[in-house]
């Protein structure tokens, strides 16, 4: 009668401590919340392959990063106009009579250590973000994918763009500089060359 010998491996075949506490924490989570019904409904979501598609994802991003450097930003910009003197880093500024908008940014830009990059990464983040909302209504718009029944979808898009750009605009006009000013002159022109009331409403928003 012949035996056969099983060889036994001495080595210890547990899962390694990191994966067992990423399984754990995971039962953990879906044992009170029961998110792994809604990971699976993402996991079946069809997405398209062509990369066009990814022009939403990066107007998406780059709206997360307007958002992020733009708080980090409110902490330390000061909306007012009321008038002040620099006294900051930027030596040819100095003692210069200016509002309390551009003082705070000169000193987001000259005195606040990374103020300069951060305003860099906001600035471009919003050039992208409208820039990838207007190609990607470019595409929807030029492969028909505006029609039913993605309406609602076309005209939520639509009016984000429009928002995106009056907040662009606000968002220049902000710090009181020679930028800002050429803004504001050039709206106020054109609310000025509407017929018969350009006037008044130009009164009632600039004075």
């Amino acid at each position: 009668m012949s035996t056969a010998t099983l060889s036994t491996d001495d080595k210890d075949t547990k899962a390694p401590l990191g994966g067992r506490f990423v399984g754990a924490a995971s039962n953990y989570i879906d044992e009170r919340t029961s998110l792994s019904g809604f990971v699976k409904e993402l996991g079946r979501k069809i997405f398209p392959d062509h990369w066009s598609f990814m022009l939403g994802e990066i107007a998406l991003w780059s709206f997360v990063v307007v958002f992020l450097s733009g708080a980090f930003l409110t902490f330390f910009f000061q909306a007012s106009m009321v008038e002040t003197h620099y006294t900051g880093a930027y030596a040819p500024m100095r003692g210069i009579e200016m509002s309390a908008a551009l003082e705070s940014s000169l000193h987001i830009s000259f005195d606040l250590r990374g103020g300069l990059l951060v305003r860099q990464i906001h600035h471009w983040a919003a050039l992208v973000f409208v820039a990838g909302i207007g190609v990607h209504m470019l595409r929807v718009f030029f492969t028909g994918a505006f029609r039913k029944p993605r309406e609602l979808n076309w005209v939520i898009g639509f009016v984000l763009f429009i928002l995106a750009m009056a907040e662009g605009f606000t968002g220049y006009s902000l710090p009181d500089d020679l930028l800002s000013g050429n803004g504001l002159r050039i709206i106020d022109g054109m609310v000025k060359g509407i017929p018969f009331i350009g006037t008044w409403i130009s009164y009632l928003l600039f004075g």
